[in-house]
């Protein structure tokens, strides 16, 4: 059973790993310690620089006992011993997505009307949708949809236009990334938002007829959103969502999973879950502060759950929204709009350093960045103590060089989406405009963090993002390709064991993980995948994509096997 204690989740990390000569001997010391289950015939690709490659690999008691050679992983061949012989297929640590929302995933899946493009990509087809949800729900009642990206009108549509396909319903539309939402007249009626005089909320922006001063239906972030309307999903539907979306997780290969985005009321599901029996995935849980006085009250008050699946990790928040850059374009205010004024910022930061908890900040814009590192280094007070505590930065798209030496210099780990190129290139393409051209060329610069010595981690970000698959993700680090096929600076390619160690020990780092997670080495959880290829063999993002596991092990016992 799980419990529940005070102890620090922020413990020293063990020393460096056993050298390979060391290992060999702890084999033969372990001979008449039969193992539960041996897996051999097979590539191990161990994430481990001690050992790379191994032929075989043991499992006892929900850890890997020990990785080497047919012959010497033959020894731990007992009576009750279950062996697999896997006859040349490949074997690699459980994936680690070290950013994606679960419930969030499940509840847009299940509960929401999906708008993604392109069956979704005009005024017109997004009414259709909205119509049709309409006369499958009561008349008074809430319709949310999520998903929608570009319009062919070149703008995204507002209120009055909304009326026209759900006049006697208030809705709330939801873009795909999460940042920008839309609601019709009588969602702004029943929100007491509908004049003049309505104050912008704390962090977000409502767009304003500029005849009348009326907000016009566009919600900029998320306070201005979740002011209008934020639907709440009851105790069964939390579970709902979150068996669901782990589900499809684990079906990729992923055994761990970073929550950045969880409220702690929702996170109990994850944790009934665990008590049942039933999470395929390992869930490290950040809950998300709006505001300093928020940030307060969770760090005073909150529980510091250490289950054996499920860990209060720690405290998420933003600096931006879309992207806050140094050098803005005009006519572009989401590109000069942070989420806090600085100096609330600051303090939110130190108040979660001086808790004891990792600081986790969502910042898209070089100066959103900036304002990180700084309010990083003010609450640490010197880089040594940077590199212990591990607070970490999400998305960090751009190539700023000084930047990126210093997140290395800290010790600060980035968690980045590849598929920000395919996804996002476009549109930050359209809004910065050609003067800020190397900007986007070189987005996503992970050659040149791996080459200052930063901590990289990968997360799909979903439902930000449209794809869970970390296949897709390895595919864009590989390929680089934008939504319409075009490459970008191909210098900040990786190969792709590159960036499946990205997505493995890479992403445990992000989480304190990595004395446990992320790499195949004895005394390590037994997380792992097998796949029907030897993944050293992988040379092209169109190669990646195309992997599916055959069966994905947590603690040595199968979570998902492929039909």
């Amino acid at each position: 059973m799980s419990k529940i204690n005070r102890r620090s989740f922020l413990g020293s990390v063990g020393g460096a790993l056993a050298a390979s000569g060391l290992a060999r001997r702890a084999v033969a010391a372990a001979a008449s310690d039969s193992a539960d289950l041996v897996l051999r015939g097979v590539v191990v690709l161990t994430m481990d620089d001690a050992r790379p490659v191994a032929q075989a690999m043991a499992v006892k008691g929900g850890r890997i006992q020990a990785v080497g050679s047919d012959q010497e992983i033959g020894k731990l061949v007992g009576d009750r011993t279950k062996v697999v012989d896997l006859d040349g297929k490949c074997v690699t640590p459980g994936l680690i997505d070290a950013h994606s929302h679960v419930i969030g995933f499940g509840q847009m899946q299940l509960k929401y009307v999906l708008l993604r493009p392109p069956k979704v990509n005009s005024f017109e087809t997004l009414g259709r949708e909205l119509a049709k949800a309409a006369r499958e729900v009561p008349r008074g009642e809430w319709i949310v949809g999520r998903g929608f990206d570009e319009f062919k009108e070149g703008r995204f549509p507002r209120r009055w236009e909304l009326d026209k396909a759900v006049p006697d319903h208030p809705t709330l539309i939801i873009h795909w990334g999460g940042q920008f939402g839309v609601a019709n007249t009588l969602a702004l009626k029943k929100a007491d938002l509908l004049s003049a005089d309505a104050k912008d909320p704390y962090g977000g922006e409502y767009l304003r007829d500029r005849r009348t001063g009326v907000p016009d239906g566009v919600l900029i972030h998320y306070p201005a959103i979740y002011s209008v309307y934020q639907p709440e999903l009851d105790e069964r539907e939390q579970i709902e969502c979150a068996e669901w979306g782990m589900k499809q997780f684990a079906a990729q290969g992923v055994t761990c999973i970073h929550d950045n985005f969880c409220h702690p009321k929702y996170a109990r599901a994850y944790v009934a879950l665990e008590k049942r029996g039933q999470l395929p995935c390992r869930v490290r849980v950040y809950p998300y502060v709006p505001n300093l006085r928020m940030c307060q009250v969770l760090t005073e008050r909150v529980m510091r759950y250490d289950g054996p699946l499920v860990r209060l990790q720690g405290v998420k928040l933003a600096v931006d929204g879309y992207a806050l850059m140094h050098n803005p374009p005009p006519n572009s205010p989401q590109m000069e709009l942070p989420m806090h004024p600085r100096d609330q910022f600051n303090e939110i930061i130190a108040t979660i350093h001086r808790a004891g908890f990792q600081a986790d900040v969502h910042a898209v814009g070089d100066k959103g960045v900036d304002w990180t590192l700084d309010a990083y280094a003010k609450a640490a007070g010197s880089q040594a103590e940077c590199r212990r505590r591990r607070h970490r930065i999400e998305h960090f798209p751009f190539r700023k060089m000084d930047s990126i030496r210093r997140a290395a210099d800290m010790g600060v780990p980035v968690c980045i989406q590849p598929n920000y190129i395919e996804v996002k290139a476009a549109d930050f393409a359209r809004k910065l405009g050609r003067s800020s051209k190397s900007l986007v060329e070189t987005m996503v610069p992970l050659r040149s963090f791996s080459k200052e010595g930063v901590h990289v981690a990968y997360g799909a970000d979903v439902p930000a993002f449209p794809s869970h698959r970390p296949m897709d993700s390895i595919r864009s680090a590989m390929d680089r390709k934008t939504g319409d096929n075009r490459r970008l600076d191909s210098s900040e390619a990786v190969a792709f064991l590159d960036a499946l160690r990205h997505h493995t020990i890479g992403s445990a780092y992000a989480a304190f993980d990595d004395k446990d997670l992320g790499s195949l080495a004895q005394g390590k959880l037994a997380d792992f995948v097998i796949w029907e290829t030897d993944l050293r063999q992988i040379k092209t993002g169109r190669q990646a994509a195309a992997l599916e596991p055959r069966a994905t092990y947590l603690a040595g016992k199968v979570v998902y096997q492929a039909t």
